[in-house]
């Protein structure tokens, strides 16, 4: 319709000269649901030991160290959604061939470090609610609201103060930023290191509650 405008457009959009969508799509939706499925999977798994009368044994089994059965528990299920997200990471990036000026190496660090943070916001989830339906409800309410609250399909700073200091509890939002910034942008991961430092601090949460689990593993019983 250029014969309507006064001044034909000439656009070429930086990182995305064929205006594909599914360059925003896919590298932020995808990898949401992965989250997701973490974020409801950890609690799950911690939970089923009350449920199925095994906390004991494994509490017993890893000789009544939280830390321990933890990483017991968590270890396998790690390397399973890290091959995973890295797997889908590798078909975006280098089958479909989408922009990513910034290079492998915050794509692999923001792929650990987005399992990480999701496995531990689901250790902490249940040590802060040791019950197998609240902590699921917790997680799958954080990792739901995440979609609206990342900025991806609306920009956060554009919402509510109160609303943009929300959403920096979410590991989704510093997922989002650091894919922008350091991927899609390649501008240095120096940029963004307010979200890499959120992403280690999600890392970090467990060892506000892990205790609090091995209570929970020793003395509570399973309520349906």
């Amino acid at each position: 319709m250029t014969f309507l405008q006064p001044i034909a457009v000439d656009l070429h959009m930086i990182g995305n000269p064929y205006a594909n969508y599914n360059y925003y799509l896919s590298s932020v939706m995808v990898p949401g649901l992965i989250m997701l499925f973490i974020f409801l999977i950890t609690p799950y798994s911690i939970g089923t030991e009350l449920k199925f009368n095994r906390a004991r044994d494994w509490m017993r089994m890893a000789g009544n160290n939280p830390y321990l059965a933890i990483a017991g528990k968590m270890l396998p299920q790690t390397l399973i959604f890290l091959s995973i997200f890295l797997l889908f990471e590798f078909y975006i990036y280098y089958v479909l061939q989408f922009p990513h000026p910034g290079g492998a190496l915050p794509i692999i660090l923001l792929g650990v470090l987005s399992v990480l943070s999701c496995q531990c916001f689901g250790i902490f989830a249940f040590g802060l609610m040791p019950s197998l339906r609240m902590s699921m409800s917790i997680c799958s309410l954080w990792g739901v609201v995440s979609f609206s609250i990342c900025g991806a399909t609306y920009p956060l700073f554009s919402m509510d103060s109160p609303i943009q200091a929300i959403g920096q509890l979410f590991p989704m939002r510093h997922y989002y930023m650091i894919y922008q910034i350091n991927i899609f942008n390649g501008f240095p991961m120096g940029d963004a290191v307010l979200h890499w430092g959120a992403m280690v601090l999600f890392c970090a949460l467990p060892m506000l509650t892990v205790w609090n689990i091995k209570k929970a593993m020793l003395v509570y019983k399973y309520l349906p």
